[in-house]
């Protein structure tokens, strides 16, 4: 029987232990990481969420922001609203009250209720998803300065498919010996583009001690989540029938100007007395009987 030293035995067991205390910490630092990482990735699914919802909330709602230029520019919903619905200029909202409306609506707490006077809230920060907590129970995000939302119009689709939609599209002589040039004056800057930047843990201690500098790597100083998303927004829809009239209109050379002369067509009176009570170009909107209205 080979006898066993007592020293090399109780070095085997002092290298065991010391390897699962250093095994436990270093879990322990993983599993850590990894929860954290999933309440970054919820952070990331709301920002998304988030740039979606300004994205499609700017396609119903105009921008009167005065800096931004769009009420007086005839190629962008809200110019072209105040040509041909001006009720649609009523109907607003800034960029801080969309940024309001996601704090409110995306990056609340579970179960908060939706108000419409959510883009209204003030400069505090309401509940907050459960997840949105470093592991010393301070908040991921510490102020609403920390949210960025922003939205911009561009052309839609293409620069040279914008130029189409506001270049005559026809040319006719007319009755004067002159030229009418057939066109639809259309809106083209009509793609919406919602941004939404959030950032987090900026001030950290938790996460700076989880990341400390190492060497080349610098200490951890928080995470700017950002996205955006773009919509096109069908605005050539005319606020009333007298304003879908105006926009069609020019479209139908007759209704601008005269093609035929009178004298052209009044000699066939005679085998067509209807011929006197022609309108050339009339444009007349359809009208429901009055009788229908009632059932």
């Amino acid at each position: 029987m080979k006898r066993i030293a007592p020293r090399t035995s109780a070095q085997s067991g002092q290298a065991m232990a010391e390897f699962l205390i250093s095994m436990t910490l270093v879990m322990s630092v993983l599993l850590l990481g990894i929860a954290m990482l999933g309440k970054f990735n919820d952070v990331r699914n709301r920002t998304l969420m988030g740039s979606r919802y300004i994205a499609w909330e700017r396609t119903v709602w105009t921008d009167t922001v005065p800096k931004k230029g769009f009420i007086s520019d005839p190629s962008t919903t809200e110019g072209w609203s105040s040509s041909y619905g001006s009720a649609a200029l009523a109907a607003h909202k800034m960029d801080e009250e969309l940024k309001s409306e996601v704090i409110q609506r995306v990056m609340a707490g579970d179960r908060s209720p939706v108000s419409g006077t959510d883009r209204k809230y003030g400069p505090s920060l309401g509940s907050r998803p459960a997840m949105w907590d470093d592991y010393g129970g301070n908040p991921l995000l510490a102020s609403t300065a920390d949210v960025v939302a922003t939205t911009t119009a561009s052309e839609n689709p293409a620069s040279s498919n914008a130029r189409a939609a506001v270049t005559p599209f026809g040319t006719i002589s007319t009755g004067t010996g002159g030229t009418y040039l057939s066109k639809l004056d259309l809106p083209t800057r009509t793609l919406q583009s919602g941004t939404l930047s959030i950032s987090i843990a900026r001030d950290s201690d938790v996460l700076k001690r989880l990341w400390p500098k190492d060497h080349l790597l610098p200490a951890f100083s928080g995470l700017t989540f950002s996205d955006t998303n773009v919509l096109m927004a069908n605005a050539w829809v005319a606020d009333g029938s007298d304003n879908a009239k105006a926009v069609f209109s020019q479209a139908v050379p007759a209704a601008n100007v005269v093609l035929v002369q009178p004298y052209g067509y009044l000699g066939l009176q005679k085998y067509a007395p209807e011929i006197s009570s022609l309108q050339f170009g009339l444009i007349q909107q359809d009208v429901v009987p009055a009788n229908r209205l009632s059932q």
